[in-house]
């Protein structure tokens, strides 16, 4: 089997012990898909993101990814983000910025 705490792997399963690292952390995925996965790239500029590709965030600025979104709407030239934590549908990506003024920012092409 596949060692599950590599992050050159990105795989679900039925339960925890068959689920990769990078599909439950962010920071994992952070490097699956900047490193490994020569599936996305990264963007220079949040502004650029387009429906499905994918933002993360460093909150506190510490070089540590803390949180994925998906950009799952695109309305008039402005990206729309959808995550878990707290539920969020469709926010914006200025009102994103705005909430979060200190935060590191990394927009995947997915």
């Amino acid at each position: 089997m596949v060692q599950r705490t590599r992050n050159k792997y990105w795989f679900y399963g039925p339960t925890t012990w068959w689920t990769s690292y990078t599909w439950a952390g962010a920071e994992n995925w952070y490097w699956f898909a900047s490193k490994h996965s020569r599936r996305t790239k990264l963007l220079d500029n949040v502004w650029k993101l387009e429906k499905a590709d994918v933002l993360q965030a460093d909150w506190n600025r510490n070089n540590n990814v803390d949180h994925s979104m998906i950009v799952t709407k695109k309305y008039r030239g402005m990206p729309y983000l959808t995550y878990h934590t707290g539920d969020t549908h469709n926010k914006s990506l200025s009102k994103l910025l705005s909430d979060h003024p200190r935060t590191c920012w990394y927009a995947h092409r997915t």
